[in-house]
This record gives structure tokens, sequence and C-alpha cells, in this order.
């Protein structure tokens, strides 16, 4: 069975099972915890009444104990966690971490309060997702740099020819200022004489007509 497909058989099971009749005196939370690999999670077991401890069992796929607490004791955490679980708060109120995830981890968790007739609480659905390994990241990374590189070429001439035809321009502006004070009348700039009508010196021509 694939990993989507127990993903959606547990969180169908965690939204659908009822918990115990007397899950109301041992609350648990959260109903649903989903992390990754290597990633932590809490659970929180809550109760009221007198007990003698806390015992948290993974009921789902296969079941045994898990912890046992009880104040002022040294817990006992099964060997499958051991060194990946810490506690926090008492008996009563008690939150516990789940650290370093393995994906043997996921399933179903639930609270007992430990006394001369224990209550279980409802349950805690588990999912521990496969973490992406580095050669998969590893992978991606030359896709990646084939995409940007010639993307910043690109971009590279284009800032490039832009620059260069700023520059022309600007010292085509200066060749013609020189050109024009050096006073070179082969130059474009040279001011040509006036040529108008008004300033043309024409003999006047009699009117033999009159």
């Amino acid at each position: 069975m694939t990993q989507q497909a127990v993903l959606a058989l547990l969180l169908t099971l965690a939204g659908i099972l009822p918990g115990p009749l007397d899950a109301q005196d041992v609350h648990q939370s959260p109903r649903v915890a989903i992390a990754s690999e290597g990633d932590s999670i809490n659970i929180t077991c809550s109760t009221r009444g007198h007990l003698e401890g806390i015992l948290m069992k993974k009921i789902w796929p296969q079941a045994y104990n898990v912890i046992y607490f009880e104040d002022w004791q040294e817990p006992t955490v099964d060997r499958t966690f051991s060194g990946r679980i810490n506690f926090s708060g008492s008996q009563k109120n008690l939150t516990i971490t789940i650290s370093s995830l393995q994906l043997a981890d996921t399933g179903d968790y639930t609270c007992e309060a430990v006394r001369k007739v224990s209550v279980r609480g409802s349950f805690t659905t588990v999912v521990v997702k496969e973490k992406p390994s580095q050669e998969a990241y590893r992978s991606q990374e030359p896709l990646q740099t084939s995409f940007s590189f010639p993307a910043a070429i690109a971009v590279g001439f284009f800032f490039t020819g832009l620059l260069l035809g700023v520059v022309c321009s600007m010292l085509r502006k200066i060749q013609i200022k020189k050109l024009c004070a050096s006073g070179i009348k082969d130059s474009p700039c040279v001011v040509y004489e006036d040529m108008s009508y008004s300033n043309r010196k024409t003999p006047c021509i009699p009117n033999q007509y009159q």
C-alpha cells in the first residue's frame, strides 16, 4: 500500500471512528498529527480524578505500550522510542514529545488513565511522511541552473548593448561640439551667408514699357 493510500485511510478512520464512552475522563490532542521524517510531534493527555499514572499505547497497526509515566517516578519507554521521547507537565496534564520521527512511527496512539478501573481516551493518528533524499535535491539543481544561465546571459547582453548605445550617443554629441568650436569650414557646422531675397543686391533694370 502506498504512502498516499495509508494517509487517506488513517485520516478517514480518525474522522469516522468514535472514541470510547469514557473518553470524557481522558482528553487527548491533537486528533491528527502529520509530520516529515526527522521532525517532532506533541501529544497531550489530560485527565481528572485520582490516577496512578498515564499509559500511552500504540494501537494500530501493531499494539504495544509506548510509555508509562507516573509523577516522581522514572518513566518507562519502549525501546523503539528510546532516546526520542520527552515529557513535560504532570501525569494529570502530560505532554509527550516524540522526536526524530520515523516512517514506522505512523499509526494510532491512545492515552490511558491507570487506576483501579483504567480509563482510555480517544486516539491521535500520527502520519509520518517520507522526506525527500539529498539525491532528489541534487538532481533538481542542474535543471534550475540550465534555465537560469541562458537567461542571465541574455539579460547581460541587453544591458551591455543599452550602455554602449548611451556611450556612443554621448561621444557623438561631444565630437559635434568640438567641430563647431574649431571653426573648420568643411565641418557640417559652417554657417553660410544668408542668401535670402531681402539681402541680395541685384541691378535695377528700368521698365522699357513705361
